[in-house]
């Protein structure tokens, strides 16, 4: 029997047997935790969307009342001889008021909301069509700053040709027109006392009548 020493193997099948050693020992090094997870790289790749909650614009702030100007029949935004709808759609009123005090128990069409009516008023048709504006409050004011506290010298300077006229309960009242647009403004004396110094109590805006600037109970 013949003895194969080492030097006898062939060195091609030396190389062969140490690169199939390297594989294996690379093999058994891998550990398991470092495989990576198909669902994990997914995730990962793709994050989840995030979803907003839906919004809603807030309700348009209200005018404040010194932002309203008065002018022959209208006050801001709101003019005399419109619907009881288009009135509801300007944001400042409020359907079917009460009518306060005991001996009206009744409701109106239209109200001016909370923000103006301790300064103004409405008159309307059973329909809720806006016959008259009054304004008995310090504001709001027409552009030039007339209103409520203004004297007569105020108004006349302002309205040279303008028409005073007695009005009310043996009052004053002074009105300008723009075309059948009217605006009024009541003083406490009669035509034969008033003077510069009177002051406006009261102002009001119609359409194709005068104001009568008069304010009877309910």
């Amino acid at each position: 029997m013949s003895v194969v020493r080492g030097s006898d193997v062939p060195t091609s099948r030396l190389w062969l047997l140490a690169a199939v050693t390297a594989l294996a020992l690379g093999a058994c090094s891998e550990s398991p935790d470092e495989t990576p997870d198909p669902a994990t790289s997914a995730t990962s790749a793709a994050p989840s969307p995030t979803t907003e909650p839906p919004t809603s614009e807030p309700p348009a702030a209200l005018p404040s009342i010194e932002d309203l100007t008065v002018a022959p029949g209208v006050v801001g935004p709101a003019r005399t001889g419109m619907s009881r709808d288009e009135a509801l759609a300007t944001g400042l009123f409020d359907a079917d008021v009460e009518v306060p005090g005991e001996e009206c128990g009744r409701s109106e069409p239209l109200g001016w909301k909370s923000d103006y009516a301790s300064s103004l008023d409405v008159l309307t048709k059973e329909d809720g069509t806006v016959v008259s504006f009054g304004v008995r409050g310090e504001q709001p004011r027409t552009a030039a700053g007339l209103g409520v506290g203004s004297t007569l010298k105020d108004v006349t300077g302002v309205y040279e040709t303008a028409e005073m006229i007695e009005a009310g309960y043996g009052q004053t009242g002074v009105f300008v027109t723009e075309g059948d647009a009217w605006l009024g403004f009541l003083f406490t004396e009669d035509p034969e006392s008033i003077e510069p110094t009177s002051e406006v109590l009261m102002v009001e805006v119609t359409t194709g009548t005068r104001p009568d600037l008069m304010r009877d109970g309910c």
